[in-house]
């Protein structure tokens, strides 16, 4: 209960203060402090009633001018006379007037404000001491100083002012925190991002590069063999890589610079990719299709992707592979399996593996799990599981 009043308190502080302001006003108005008169007959009351009256009700502004709240209250404070803060905040409950409101002043000028006027005023509750003891020189007439000269006035100012420093300090280093919390956060975002990025662009250029290269190898081949038929497929072919190519790299081009501004890639544009590989693909699909997530659809994509482009670079000329995109209750399964070159090369930690690396990435990303290893007879085998939930926490 406490607590949740004190987070209302923080969370409504003009409002918190206003009411504040009120009570303390209405409390004087009632019980009138120093008066054996009440507030009807308001011309017999004391000058110092009415300026405990404004130094109250200044409270309601304590934390928009802080500053200039204390201003006013310690002014109000001096020239009402009762200097002797900790006797009249000793006294009976029904007495607290001006020198309660100068604590809660000097507190919030601690608390709300980096300025130093908050230390000044602070100071200038000495000044009662000051003046005593200059009167105490003047003249024999003057009433002797008070054993203290108001020294244990100040220290109860000044603890005042010490905790609302404290506070301040507190807030500060919790703000801090939070800020470094929050760079830290974005720094860790900009870091996704850029990996990402990263991940993206090395399966559009290598994929698509590789598919050119063996491409412009076979029509150099079919060139010297003077096959027209073969070198003109092959050409072809690397011309819609080529436009593929430079298509995905607008669209990457296109988010960093304005957000996505077309679809990405997805499942259904396996099938045309493989079409134009210089391999001997086959693609099969099992279970019964259904919606795919887009995040899915895209990680998919570029696996299958990613998949081939391993065995254009490390299969032999002549390798077939096989992509299977299975629906299962569990999620998307894809295997890509290959007749090639069994190297160890292509393992994960390989020296060429960036690509199987990110095969891993994005299926983990999505929750999901992804395999390869060679094949005892040759040739190598990718698996991986995109759970249909897509991305933990979606």
């Amino acid at each position: 209960m406490i607590r949740r009043a004190m987070d209302w308190w923080s969370e409504h502080p003009q409002l918190a203060d206003a009411l504040l302001a009120a009570a303390a006003c209405t409390f004087l108005l009632v019980e009138v402090p120093y008066s054996e008169h009440t507030i009807v007959t308001p011309g017999r009351l004391p000058v110092t009633f009415w300026g405990d009256l404004v130094a109250y009700a200044s409270l309601a502004l304590r934390r928009r001018y802080p500053a200039g709240v204390l201003a006013l209250v310690w002014a109000l404070w001096f020239a009402g006379g009762r200097w002797d803060i900790w006797a009249e905040w000793n006294a009976a409950w029904s007495e607290l007037s001006t020198p309660t409101a100068l604590m809660l002043a000097l507190y919030t000028g601690a608390r709300w404000t980096s300025s130093g006027w908050s230390a000044v005023f602070l100071a200038g509750t000495l000044l009662p001491a000051l003046v005593t003891v200059a009167r105490t020189w003047a003249g024999p007439v003057s009433p002797a100083p008070p054993d203290d000269l108001y020294v244990v006035s100040f220290v109860t100012c000044a603890a005042a002012w010490v905790l609302g420093r404290l506070r301040r300090s507190e807030a500060e280093a919790v703000a801090r925190a939070a800020a470094r919390a929050e760079e830290s956060k974005a720094q860790a975002a900009l870091t996704e991002q850029r990996i990402r990025i990263a991940r993206e662009l090395h399966d559009i250029v290598a994929h698509n590069v590789s598919a050119m290269v063996i491409q412009s190898s076979s029509a150099s081949v079919a060139l010297l063999n003077d096959d027209r038929t073969a070198a003109g497929a092959a050409v072809e072919a690397i011309g819609h890589v080529g436009r593929t190519a430079l298509a995905e790299l607008r669209l990457l081009l296109g988010v960093l610079r304005e957000g996505p501004s077309m679809p990405q890639p997805g499942i259904e544009a396996i099938g045309e990719m493989t079409e134009w590989l210089p391999l001997d693909v086959r693609l099969r699909v099992e279970g019964a299709a259904r919606q795919v997530p887009p995040e899915v659809g895209q990680a998919a994509y570029r696996i299958v992707q990613e998949a081939l482009t391993n065995t254009l670079k490390h299969a032999e000329k002549d390798a077939t592979a096989e992509v299977v995109l299975r629906y299962a209750a569990d999620g998307l399964r894809l295997e890509v399996t290959d007749d090639g070159n069994a190297s160890g090369e292509r393992g994960w930690a390989g020296p060429s593996g960036f690509g199987l690396i990110g095969i891993h990435e994005r299926a983990e990303a999505l929750g999901g799990t992804a395999s390869g290893a060679p094949l005892p007879g040759g040739g190598f085998r990718v698996e991986v599981l995109l759970p249909w939930g897509g991305a933990p926490g979606r």
